[in-house]
């Protein structure tokens, strides 16, 4: 693997749905909104691609609910792997070695943030922004 992001402070957006940033819902899922939430991106493994993320405004991390198919907020920390999509600077998100990205079904304000096999399209890969 190559091109791992830094740590650091981050928007986070998807591919396929660019004005859809990570934000979280009032009921702990995650969800494309147009408005996102700074995610603090701490790297743990630089050549496998693992690294927690961590909503700045709500104080929560970002896990995958593997029991319902979904990203959700937590209070302990879940190492992720972003790895390198087909599309230059973009990460599909997942559990480390486990066929299931998170992904984002369509462009409406407020879309859940689902956890599903890999299908290669943009709609499962994110852009990571560095913010300053």
């Amino acid at each position: 693997m190559s091109g791992m992001i830094p740590s650091g402070a981050y928007m986070v957006f998807n591919v396929a749905y660019p004005d859809r940033y990570i934000s979280m819902s009032g009921d702990k899922d995650f969800v494309g909104h147009e408005v996102g939430d700074k995610i603090q991106v701490d790297v743990k493994d630089e050549v496998e691609h693992l690294a927690t993320l961590f909503d700045i405004k709500t104080g929560m991390y970002l896990g995958v609910d593997q029991i319902n198919g979904k990203v959700k907020g937590y209070t302990d920390p879940q190492v992720l792997q972003l790895s390198n999509s087909s599309r230059e600077s973009t990460f599909e998100i997942h559990v480390m070695n486990v066929d299931e990205v998170w992904a984002l079904k369509d462009g409406k304000d407020g879309t859940l943030i689902t956890v599903q096999p890999a299908s290669g399209t943009e709609r499962d890969c994110w852009t990571f922004e560095r913010m300053e």
